[in-house]
C-alpha cells in the first residue's frame, strides 16, 4: 500500500537541506505548501488583529512549510524519515514541526514513464529558395531546354496528340493564330478527355448531374480541333521570374506554360516538374559544397 509522508516544517531555513537529503536518497517527488500554525496565528491575531490575514503567509513569525511525498517502497520511506529527523535535529525538539505517515488507498503518478524521444522536425524553408524564386525566366528556359509544342487553331486533336507524344516533358500545347500569336492552351488532361470521350463515352455520362454539365457533355461531341478544346491563354514573358511562372501555373491549375516575347510569339516552355527539380538540385548542390 502506498503511504503519504507529511512534514510540517516550522524552521523554513532547513528546507533546502531537507530537499537535498531526500533527493540524495531517491525520494521520487515532493510537494511543498505554505502553511501557518494555528497556535502562532492565534497569538498573532491577539496582538495585531484580523488585519494580519492580508499577508499571513508572508509573516516570519507564523511562516511554515508543509512537505508531502508519496511512497510505495517501505525501505525508501524509512530513509526519508531518517533524513528528515537528522536535518531537523529530531521532531521532539520544541518548534521543530510535525512528521506524519498516512496510508493511501490509491496513488497514481508516483513514477512517470520516460518521455518519448521526439524526432527532429523537417528542415525549414531552404535559405537559398527565397533567392531562387527571383531567377529570371530566360535563365530557367535555357536550363530546362524544352521545345514547346505549338499547334494552330485548326489542328485536329489527333495531330496534337502525336505532336505532344514527341515532347513527353511538355504537357501543355500552345495554340497560335494565323499571325503566330498565342491565343490558347491545350493541356494533356483536356486533350485526353476530348479523345477518350469518343472511346469511352460511358465514363463521362456519370458526370451529368445538372443542365450545365449536360451542355458541356454535348459540346464535347463537337470537339475536333485545338480551337474547340483549348483554354484561355496563360503565359510568362521575358523579364519575369520563377515566382511569376509558379503563381500562374498554380492559379490556373497548369503543369506548365509557354514563354512568349513582346509580340506574344511562343519562344519557350516552363515545366512545373522541371521547376521543382531545379529548386531541389540547387539545394543538393549547396549541401554538397558545405560537406566538401
Amino acid at each position: 500500500m502506498a503511504q503519504l509522508l507529511m512534514i510540517i516544517l516550522n524552521d523554513t531555513k532547513l528546507l533546502p537541506d531537507l530537499l537535498q537529503a531526500w533527493r540524495d536518497v531517491g525520494v521520487p517527488g515532493t510537494t511543498i505548501l505554505s502553511s501557518a500554525g494555528g497556535h502562532r496565528t492565534r497569538n498573532l491575531f491577539s496582538r495585531i488583529g484580523l488585519g494580519a490575514l492580508d499577508n499571513l503567509f508572508e509573516r516570519k513569525e507564523v511562516e511554515g512549510k508543509t512537505l508531502m511525498a508519496t511512497f510505495e517502497d517501505e525501505e525508501l520511506l524509512a530513509k526519508a524519515i531518517g533524513e528528515a529527523e537528522r536535518v531537523v535535529g529530531g521532531f521532539d525538539r520544541p518548534d521543530s514541526g510535525l512528521l506524519m505517515v498516512l496510508p493511501v488507498t490509491q496513488a497514481l503518478g508516483i513514477f512517470k514513464a520516460e518521455p518519448k524521444e521526439e524526432k527532429a522536425p523537417p528542415p525549414a524553408l531552404r535559405q537559398n529558395w527565397a533567392i531562387l524564386r527571383d531567377t529570371p525566366i530566360e535563365k530557367l528556359n535555357a536550363m530546362m531546354d524544352l521545345k514547346p509544342t505549338v499547334v494552330n487553331l485548326d489542328t485536329p486533336l489527333e495531330e496534337i496528340a502525336s505532336a505532344m507524344a514527341q515532347q513527353p516533358r511538355v504537357h501543355v500545347a500552345s495554340v497560335i493564330s494565323s499571325d503566330d500569336r498565342l491565343v490558347g492552351l491545350l493541356t494533356l488532361r483536356t486533350l485526353a478527355n476530348s479523345l477518350f470521350f469518343h472511346i469511352l463515352p460511358e465514363e463521362f455520362i456519370s458526370e451529368i448531374t445538372d443542365v450545365e454539365k449536360m451542355m458541356d457533355f454535348a459540346s464535347r461531341t463537337r470537339r475536333r480541333t485545338a480551337e474547340d478544346a483549348m483554354k484561355p491563354a496563360v503565359w510568362v514573358k521575358r523579364g519575369e521570374t520563377a515566382k511569376d511562372a509558379f503563381i500562374r501555373m498554380h492559379d490556373n491549375d497548369l503543369p506548365g506554360l509557354p514563354l512568349v516575347d513582346e509580340r506574344y510569339h511562343v519562344i519557350g516552355y516552363i515545366n512545373l516538374l522541371e521547376l521543382v527539380g531545379l529548386f531541389m538540385s540547387e539545394e543538393n548542390d549547396a549541401s554538397g559544397k558545405e560537406n566538401a
